[in-house]
Parts: structure tokens; C-alpha cells; sequence
């Protein structure tokens, strides 16, 4: 029985032998093979926010007419837009994008008919978030269609009723008809 004992152990030590240099030559491949290939790199998402936020700023905390041109809204409506979405509701900060970040999104792409591609440099976003963003928004936008999309009226305004250039086309749209 000693025989039998010791040549076991004999065994094990020679298996655990084993086991342990095919896992150093397994971890020197590895490295070999990790230093072989190059990396990707990636910029440091603080760099992206920063970047994101002075796009911010130049879009709706400089001028009113920076603010104009870039949203087709001055500040104080835009402002006050993403407040009635925040007090309703209807739309949340996340824990990377603010309500106001989605709005202008949302802006640029209705005012500017702009794809979500030519956004991304602009807010540092992946398409798949700004199509995120956009859809909440326009969900929001369309909550508050009682309040802020008024219906046509049949009503002409009396520049166009009094000029003899522009009343014979509107005449055709704004006469009651006779049936």
C-alpha cells in the first residue's frame, strides 16, 4: 500500500507540473499576442464633453440670433419650451443628456431637415441615441398639440384682401362655396 501511495503522488505532482508550465506558456502567448496586435483607441469621454458642451453653449447660450439661426428659435421660447417639458413631465434628464440637449436635437432636425448623421460631430451622440431623443421629443411635441398647434383658419389677412397682386390667388381658397 506505501507503493501504490507514493507513486500517486508521484503522479499528481508530475500532472500539477504539468498543468502549471502549460499555463505559464499559455499566459506568455497571450501577452506575446496582445502586444503583437494594435490598439484601438478611444478619446476620454471627459474630452467629449467638453467638446459637447461648448457645441451647446455656442447653439443656445450665446446670441439670439446665433440661437435663431441654428434652432429657428430665440432663447427665451426655447427655454421656456423645455420647462413646460420639464414640469409636465413629458420629458427627463438623463444621467448624460439634458432636456435641453434633446430639444435642440430635436430642433436642429425638424428646422434644418437634417439627418441624424450630420448631428453627430455636433452633440458627440451615436445615431441610435439621438433617434432615441428625437422620437421622446417629438412624443412630448405631439402631448402638447391641443395647447400649441393651432388649427387653419379661413381667415385672410387684409395686406392679401386689399392687394390687387395677391387677392386673385387667395380669393380662390378663402370664398365660402356654393353647394
Amino acid at each position: 500500500m506505501d507503493e501504490l501511495a507514493r507513486k500517486r503522488r508521484q503522479l499528481i505532482v508530475r500532472g500539477a507540473g504539468l498543468v502549471a508550465g502549460l499555463y505559464a506558456y499559455m499566459m506568455v502567448m497571450f501577452r506575446r499576442s496582445r502586444q503583437q496586435t494594435p490598439r484601438i483607441t478611444v478619446g476620454s469621454m471627459a474630452d467629449r464633453a467638453i467638446s459637447r458642451e461648448s457645441n451647446l453653449r455656442y447653439i443656445y447660450h450665446s446670441s439670439d440670433i446665433n440661437c435663431s439661426n441654428q434652432l429657428r428659435m430665440r432663447k427665451a421660447p426655447f427655454f421656456r419650451l423645455c420647462a413646460i417639458f420639464r414640469e409636465r413631465n413629458l420629458l427627463l434628464d438623463s444621467i448624460h443628456t439634458s432636456i435641453e440637449e434633446q430639444v435642440a436635437m430635436f430642433l436642429l432636425i425638424v428646422g434644418h431637415n437634417q439627418r441624424y448623421r450630420t448631428l453627430q460631430p455636433i452633440f458627440r451622440r451615436s445615431i441610435e441615441v439621438i433617434s432615441r431623443y428625437f422620437k421622446a421629443v417629438l412624443y412630448a411635441v405631439g402631448e402638447l398639440r391641443d395647447e400649441m398647434i393651432q388649427p387653419p383658419s379661413n381667415h385672410c389677412h387684409r395686406k392679401i384682401q386689399e392687394s390687387t397682386r395677391f387677392n386673385p390667388y387667395f380669393k380662390v381658397i378663402f370664398e365660402p362655396r356654393h353647394i
